[in-house]
């Protein structure tokens, strides 16, 4: 009996979870290479965006999220955490122990920056009346002219302009 205890607690502790660490400033993809170095999965979400200077335009990833990276252990190994010259300290929940972030709310977060379809997304239709709730157009209505996954393309007729917007940005009208 006590060898399935044992087998028990050893496959428990073969569980792995999320992390999260606060990072140094910008130091979020440095952290995650130092990670990576040391054979731990880390993921920092990201999304790409134009940086335009005088002499050059570049494409940069930005942390989606400043500040932080996520990494996946069995179990919290705060030696581990500490020689990471990039982390500052674990994030930890209301109870004062590290947090544990669901693998389904990671996998969520990469869908979403990839860009594929949400569950539970606005149904929305060509010709379908609208109207915009953020942003420099907030309380415009338009009129849909494309919808693709998680964008659309709308027409706001009083201004004789069409914008591409995300789904979350308009609600029917």
């Amino acid at each position: 009996m006590n060898y399935f205890i044992i087998l028990f607690l050893y496959i428990y502790d073969q569980v792995m979870c999320w992390f999260a660490a606060k990072t140094t400033y910008r130091g979020e993809f440095k952290a995650q290479d130092y990670f990576i170095s040391m054979s731990i999965n880390s993921y920092v979400p990201y999304y790409k965006s134009k940086r335009i200077w005088s002499d050059r335009i570049k494409n940069v990833n930005v942390p989606a999220i400043s500040g932080y990276v996520f990494f996946e252990l069995s179990k919290i190994n705060y030696q581990l955490i500490n020689v990471n010259p990039f982390t500052k300290n674990i994030v930890k929940g209301i109870n004062g122990l590290p947090a544990i972030i669901n693998e389904k709310e990671i996998n969520t977060l990469k869908k979403h920056l990839n860009g594929d379809c949400l569950p539970g997304s606005l149904d929305l239709f060509k010709g379908q009346k609208i109207k915009v709730n953020t942003g420099p157009f907030i309380f415009k209505k338009g009129t849909v002219n494309k919808v693709s996954c998680n964008k659309v393309v709308i027409s706001i007729d009083a201004m004789n302009i069409s914008l591409i917007l995300n789904k979350s940005s308009v609600v029917a009208a």
